[in-house]
């Protein structure tokens, strides 16, 4: 059984380990240079999560399967970022039990909506996104590549600023 858990300084190195080959199928899927900021942060910079925003790992029986982060941009915005799992646990539930976590954290802590990055040509990840109830609010070519800010929507609030978004 999967268990999602807080991360803690003890998961850096599995963190590090699944967010870069992750990251790096990510980018194989892109086909573009473009630098993917996932594939160059340190150790350091996932203890600075750790330690300033919200950051969850996914474990069976001892081993972390994947990973993600949420930080707050607002207080209605939450941003979730460097989601993922362990490419030989793909397809398997992981990606899906931490999410749906993340939503309950999120809604519980007062959250008017989740936002995330992703590429919009990446159509596999764009459906997962569309099945979780995420939308596509608007896209950037800022980074290299086409980039959907996605949405889930966790009131029925219409009025809220996502500008804080729009550099993340």
């Amino acid at each position: 059984m999967i268990q999602i858990l807080d991360a803690s300084p003890k998961h850096v190195d599995e963190i590090y380990k699944i967010t870069k080959s992750a990251f790096a199928l990510y980018k194989d899927n892109l086909h573009t240079e473009a630098n993917l900021l996932a594939l160059s942060e340190t150790k350091d910079d996932i203890l600075r999560d750790i330690q300033k925003n919200s950051v969850y790992v996914a474990e069976k029986n001892g081993v972390i399967l994947g990973c993600l982060r949420i930080a707050r941009l607002s207080d209605d915005v939450a941003y979730l970022y460097r989601f993922a799992v362990d490419t030989n646990e793909r397809n398997k539930g992981v990606g899906a039990e931490l999410l749906s976590h993340a939503v309950e954290e999120c809604k519980k802590a007062g959250y008017a909506c989740i936002a995330l990055h992703t590429n919009s040509k990446y159509y596999k990840l764009a459906r997962y996104y569309y099945g979780m109830h995420f939308y596509v609010h608007s896209t950037d070519n800022s980074r290299g590549y086409i980039r959907a800010l996605f949405i889930k929507e966790l009131t029925d609030n219409d009025n809220i600023d996502l500008s804080c978004t729009f550099n993340k």
